[in-house]
Order: C-alpha cells, then sequence, then structure tokens
C-alpha cells in the first residue's frame, strides 16, 4: 500500500485480535482501537496519524529500533508508548499484550497548535516513545471506551471536546513547534476601507474582535498585529475612539437624550456614555453639550 497508513489497515502489519473499532461511530479526528497480540517483531509502517498505546496487560520488553540501536523498555499495565506519523519503525515484544490503540489525525494536532500559539506554524515533531508514565491518556482513554460502548446525549462534542484534550495534552508535554517568522505587513487601503466601513455601520451595535478579524480574513492575532500597524492604535481603542466621536456629533443635537446618545453609539447604558466620556475627555457628556 502506497502514502501513509491509516489506522483501520494497521492488522496489515500488526497481526493480532481487534477487540474495540470506532471507525463506525464516525468521531472527527480521533480514532479507538483495541487488540490482542502475542508476542511479535513487526515493521511499523508510515502511519497517517499520530499513534498513542495504553497498555491493558502486559509485563514485557518493548524493543523500538528506527535508525539506531534498540530502545528497551519493560512495560506493564498503564504504561503508554506514543508512535509518530509518516515515520517506519521496527518493534519487538516478547509476550502476550492486551492493547488499546487512540489515533489522533495531524489536522487534530496543526489546528489545535494553531490556536494555542494564535501564529503560523512551520512545524509540528511528536517522536516516538517507547514508555512514558502519564496518568492523563489512560483518563482520557477510560472516557473514550464509555462513550464507544453507550451513546449519550451529545456524543459528538464530547468527543470533540476529549480529541482537543489529548491534543494539547501532547503539544504541551511532547511536542517540538516550529512557529513561521511573520513578515505581514499592515493591513492596506482595501482591507483598511473595508474594516472602517464595518465599525462605522456598526457603532451602535457590540463590535468584536473576532468579526473584525473575519472580515480581513486573518485570525484575531494577526489581525490585531496588523490593525495596529495600519492605524496606529487597537482594534478596541480604534472602536471606542470611534464611538466618543460619534457620541459628540450627536450632543450637538441639544434636544437628544443623553440615554437615546448612549444607545445609538453603543454603550450599554447612560452610565456606561458618561464613564468613558470622564476616562478618555476628562469630562460628562452634559458637561460636554454645555460647553459646545
Amino acid at each position: 500500500m502506497n502514502g501513509l497508513v491509516p489506522p483501520e489497515h494497521i492488522t496489515e502489519w500488526i497481526p493480532g485480535r481487534k477487540t474495540i473499532d470506532s471507525t463506525a461511530q464516525g468521531w472527527r479526528g480521533i480514532t479507538l482501537m483495541g487488540y490482542r497480540y502475542s508476542g511479535l517483531e513487526v515493521e511499523i509502517p508510515p502511519m497517517r496519524d499520530y499513534m498513542i498505546v495504553v497498555y491493558q496487560e502486559a509485563d514485557t520488553n518493548m524493543r523500538r529500533r528506527c535508525s539506531g540501536p534498540w530502545q528497551t523498555e519493560r512495560l506493564g499495565p498503564g504504561d503508554v508508548s506514543i508512535l509518530t506519523r509518516g515515520e517506519q519503525s521496527t518493534w519487538q515484544w516478547d509476550d502476550a499484550i492486551n492493547v488499546r490503540h487512540i489515533y489522533l489525525s495531524h489536522s487534530a494536532i496543526s489546528d489545535t497548535a494553531a490556536q494555542i500559539f494564535d501564529r503560523d506554524l512551520a512545524g509540528i515533531e511528536i517522536g516516538d516513545h517507547v514508555r512514558t508514565s502519564d496518568s492523563m491518556i489512560p483518563s482520557c482513554l477510560a472516557m473514550l471506551e464509555q462513550e464507544y460502548n453507550g451513546v449519550g446525549v451529545g456524543e459528538d462534542l464530547f468527543i470533540d471536546a476529549l480529541r482537543t484534550q489529548l491534543a494539547v495534552h501532547l503539544i504541551r508535554n511532547y511536542a517540538n513547534i516550529a512557529i513561521k517568522e511573520s513578515h505581514a505587513g499592515a493591513l492596506g487601503s482595501v482591507l483598511r476601507k473595508a474594516v472602517s466601513e464595518y465599525i462605522e455601520e456598526s457603532l451602535g451595535d457590540p463590535i468584536h474582535l473576532e468579526d473584525l478579524a473575519s472580515i480581513a480574513g486573518l485570525s484575531p492575532f494577526h489581525f490585531s498585529r496588523r490593525f495596529k500597524l495600519e492605524f496606529g492604535t487597537t482594534p478596541h481603542a480604534f472602536v471606542i475612539q470611534r464611538k466618543i466621536e460619534r457620541a459628540k456629533s450627536l450632543l450637538n443635537m441639544k434636544n437628544m437624550p443623553l440615554k437615546v446618545v448612549a444607545a445609538d453609539c453603543g454603550f450599554s447604558d447612560q452610565s456606561h456614555l458618561n464613564r468613558t466620556f470622564r476616562k478618555f475627555l476628562g469630562l460628562t457628556p452634559a458637561e460636554y453639550r454645555r460647553n459646545s
């Protein structure tokens, strides 16, 4: 078979009796498998996904070799092995073992890492670990098995949460992350106009950073950085400035009640308008109106 090997084809390289298979569940980015193996020496092919092995019944010497010498660890129940993706290696053990495999897709890891660092990633590396003691992974496994054995309310959301939890855990404890150097400049005239028009049209409503970033097709992190280069201030400070300028214009209409001015400029109430005015201008809206 050419290319990277998905979890459902692993038995073509590691013969064993399958005890669990979650592929029919349609879980996104995560797969749960269970196997009973006799003592074997096998070539693990370049896998499509990262593989986490949790040993249920085991008392054996586990040996691994990639390009260098053999690595050997004594494994027992609750121990964990982690196998990287896209790399061939040889594994050997002498005794019968009962294991669970958790497979995490590359996108599950990379998308989570991008959210954590809010930066473009040059690469992610999670190396092989023949043995690690890690109480969190067996705990997540137990919850995965519970979902596998009985569908509950909100199964998809729960599985997504477990997938994210495992991805964050691997990134925190086992991954090397390379961040791309960013050379992005300011927003430019087209995006500046689009963002500015949106802000002006939405001053009476809550304006969220995520909404502004989506207009530019950027993450909130990248948008904030490029916005500041373009406007010389943060998105939040710019929006407040525009709300104040609009309020000043409305205050020149002497008959408009202050609570209407506050609502029309997107302040939660008149008190919010008063506090913001005093903070930025050093006087209240009423004082500004009297002086104008």
